[in-house]
């Protein structure tokens, strides 16, 4: 709907104190600190992938050597979503307007802008735990109990095969698990925790647990120090749609949950001669998903 004199008349009056928007801090970039954000090029981004090489095998005096060949992966695509929004003031109301105010709104379109680039970066994270809109290479999830492992025939989990609350047992458990993750020929990684996500409800919580010199949370293990005081921050996150749900992560760089930038925001405006109006309008392109889920360890909570 254009925005006219009939609907902002109190913009046109001398005297007005009230700003009725831009007056609150936003939040940083959150979906920086929890995806591997890149940019693209093309209309899409192809992601496929293989295995190295096994061990060595042995070999008796003058015997073949035996060959090896890496195994083919499953691929992911990327696909990139246009978003955009806008609006249109007449002329008359851009004359009359007495504070400007209307002119800020395009402005305001960046916040706007912001927000939905930090919906659609945890989009990944609140589908985690399901395979409804997201899949890796392995066709699982990304928080999943069965990720096949194609140079050992078997599996490999990265949730607690009882799903729990955050607490100082499930916080061990997911350090272990980062200490024997391997890769698809069943060969040892080296990728280390360095965030803990949560909703703000858990924050209190995750910071008696990672910031506490002892392990004494409600209670238990009293004079137990904590082995992991110091060594991984909290990134909390309103934007995670489960409070409950928490996810123990490496270094964004090094993992491949990916949020790829095809056009940043660009802003547009132009005049209407005909109408006699001023368009305002702002889009961007991006797409998001994951191809392997190494680096990441989760649950949805009790």
């Amino acid at each position: 709907m254009p925005i006219t004199r009939g609907l902002y008349a109190e913009f046109l009056a001398p005297g007005l104190n009230m700003r009725t928007f831009n007056k609150y801090r936003e939040k940083p970039e959150i979906y920086r600190m929890i995806n591997n954000v890149k940019d693209s090029n093309k209309a899409w981004e192809e992601d496929f992938a293989h295995t190295g090489f096994g061990p060595l095998a042995p070999k008796g005096e003058l015997e073949s050597t035996i060959m090896d060949e890496p195994i083919k992966l499953g691929g992911v695509r990327f696909i990139h979503q246009t978003f955009a929004l806008g609006f249109v003031i007449s002329r008359e109301m851009r004359e009359d307007d007495q504070y400007n105010l209307m002119m800020d709104l395009a402005g305001d379109l960046g916040r706007s802008s912001r927000y939905t680039a930090e919906l659609y970066g945890h989009d990944v994270w609140n589908n985690a735990f399901t395979t409804a809109r997201y899949v890796g290479r392995d066709g699982e999830a990304l928080i999943s109990l069965t990720h096949p492992v194609p140079g050992t025939g078997g599996t490999l989990a990265n949730r607690p095969a009882v799903d729990t609350d955050l607490s100082a047992a499930a916080l061990e458990a997911a350090w272990g698990n980062f200490q024997t993750q391997l890769d698809d020929r069943g060969m040892p990684i080296d990728i280390m925790p360095t965030r803990l996500l949560v909703h703000p409800s858990q924050v209190m919580l995750a910071r008696r647990l990672l910031e506490s010199a002892s392990l004494n949370v409600n209670g238990q293990n009293p004079g137990e120090i904590n082995p992991v005081q110091g060594m991984v921050s909290i990134v909390s996150s309103p934007y995670l749609t489960d409070e409950d749900a928490w996810f123990l992560i490496g270094e964004p760089s090094e993992l491949d949950v990916r949020f790829y930038w095809r056009r940043q925001p660009d802003t547009r405006t132009w005049d209407d001669d005909d109408a006699e109006a001023t368009i305002h309008k702002i889009s961007q392109r991006h797409s998001v998903g994951f191809g392997d889920w190494r680096g990441v360890y989760g649950s949805p909570g009790a």
